[in-house]
């Protein structure tokens, strides 16, 4: 059974789905995005906020961050409504842990600071006295801190939802309750999905893809074994303490040496996060951990004491997330697909650059080209060096 055609036919409704489908219809383009559960029902959902942060990032990600970071308050001004950012700032703050030496870490410090700024994302060194005025209530065995004005925190489901109504609004057609099954394709080219209700839907041009953990799952058929991608699944734990004592925790946090990053969100709640996770089943089902829980409580109270007065009041591990090796996503074509683009391996941060990386996504469907600053995240990068390896060895 076949119906819908469409231009640029998007699988995925999380932020960078939806995102793009907004960029694209409000580039005059015909979009059906296709969901398989609800908008934001993935890794996009959840309760809290995330963190929108270049802080502490990798350097090959950053100029999309200082793009994205941009975007996140130009949408959170022009959307009605907003998207649920807010601009607070980031702290990574920095001790000396044992086995290190102070000017190793001060070094590290200067190190990150000056690339960040480099390459977009303004930072500025702080020493302890000048955290403790951004943060008094943090521990006093800090040494100091990097702070990133343009940082801050954002409700992800509410973004996620936001961007697809103004998708709807440009012209873009949503579908929820439409899992893929599998991509169809003839002469290089993918000329539909599948759905699991036995459903076909036309590509016109593009397709794309967008649904993180379901991605290279759909691609398999298609990837050579050195276009798939290294990387794993994991369900990241978030924590939500009371706050008794009515303590303000200003910015977006994280610690240098501790895996850790704490927010504040709107209704005065704690939420603790910064890698821990829990145990990931192919079936989709998850295990509280409370060797995670415990970890993330002593970091957190480590860095903020009067958290130790706090209550607990849930942990949230629902949300599967895919972890590329190398910690960044990819973002690519499959040689034996040439209209089809897609991005995943988020690795437990890719919210914040979302906005960036869909943008560029974006200018390459529409202009043909792939953006510079996607150069990066190419699946080539985990084999093409061998090339050169070859070569030197030829030589010997």
């Amino acid at each position: 059974m076949s119906s819908q055609t469409s231009e640029f036919v998007i699988v995925g409704g999380g932020i960078y789905g939806s995102s793009l489908a907004y960029q694209l219809a409000k580039a005059g383009k015909s979009v059906l995005l296709l969901e398989g559960g609800e908008i934001a029902s993935g890794a996009s959902g959840g309760p809290g906020e995330r963190g929108v942060r270049a802080n502490r990032r990798d350097t090959r990600e950053l100029p999309v961050a200082a793009v994205a970071l941009a975007l996140w308050q130009k949408y959170q001004q022009e959307f009605e409504h907003g998207v649920g950012y807010r601009r607070i700032g980031g702290l990574q703050v920095f001790d000396v842990p044992y086995g290190y030496r102070e000017h190793e870490v001060r070094g590290q410090m200067e190190a990150m600071a000056l690339t960040q700024t480099r390459l977009g994302a303004p930072s500025e060194l702080l020493n302890l006295e000048q955290t403790l005025a951004r943060e008094p209530e943090l521990t006093r065995s800090l040494i100091g801190a990097i702070y990133c004005p343009n940082d801050g925190v954002c409700d992800h489901t509410y973004a996620t939802q936001q961007f697809a109504a103004e998708a709807i609004k440009a012209g873009a057609v949503i579908r929820t309750g439409a899992k893929v099954t599998e991509i169809l394709a003839e002469g290089g080219r993918a000329t539909g999905v599948k759905l699991a209700s036995g459903e076909t839907i036309t590509v016109g041009s593009q397709l794309i893809l967008t649904a993180n953990a379901g991605t290279q799952t759909l691609l398999n058929p298609y990837l050579h074994a050195h276009e798939k991608a290294p990387l794993w699944h994991l369900m990241p734990q978030m924590i939500y303490v009371t706050n008794p004592l009515n303590k303000k925790i200003n910015h977006l946090l994280s610690h240098a040496h501790r895996k850790l990053a704490v927010k504040q969100i709107v209704d005065g709640t704690l939420m603790l996060s910064g890698g821990a996770s829990v145990s990931y089943t192919a079936e989709g089902l998850w295990k509280g951990s409370l060797s995670s829980t415990a970890n993330n409580l002593s970091d957190a109270i480590a860095a903020f004491p009067f958290i130790d007065h706090s209550s607990f009041v849930k942990a949230d591990a629902s949300r599967v997330e895919t972890v590329c090796v190398d910690g960044i996503p990819v973002v690519d074509k499959p040689q034996a697909l040439e209209n089809t683009l897609y991005g995943y391996g988020w690795s437990g941060h890719g919210f914040a650059i979302s906005l960036g990386i869909t943008k560029f996504m974006s200018d390459w469907l529409i202009q043909g080209e792939r953006p510079a600053a996607l150069a990066p995240f190419t699946s080539a990068r985990f084999t093409q060096p061998l090339t050169f390896v070859n070569e030197a060895l030829e030589g010997l």
